[in-house]
């Protein structure tokens, strides 16, 4: 019996730790857009990562991959994160 991680996208094994919701998303996208659908996507995650437990959280219990589209660039809630923290740190490039 051949070993199921010879078929797991080099892009999975390349991101093993996903502690952030930024990687979280990036590879959920990957996976929906090589033909997963969304609970493939998730448990492809969980069984070959280590996540954190805000992602964990945010993410898998709170069912919020579901509302990822592989059309997307970026989460809507990691969208207004990142304007937050670049108005925080930067206000001058953000008028």
């Amino acid at each position: 019996m051949e070993d199921t991680d010879d078929f797991l996208e080099d892009y999975v094994k390349d991101n093993y730790n996903v502690f952030d919701r930024f990687t979280f998303d990036y590879l959920f996208r990957r996976l929906l857009r090589d033909g997963y659908d969304h609970d493939e996507a998730k448990d492809i995650i969980l069984h070959h990562c280590a996540l954190s437990a805000l992602v964990l959280q945010e993410r898998i219990h709170n069912e919020y991959y579901c509302e990822i589209s592989p059309d997307d660039e970026i989460s809507q809630d990691l969208l207004e994160f990142r304007n937050e923290i670049a108005l925080k740190y930067f206000p001058h490039r953000m008028n």
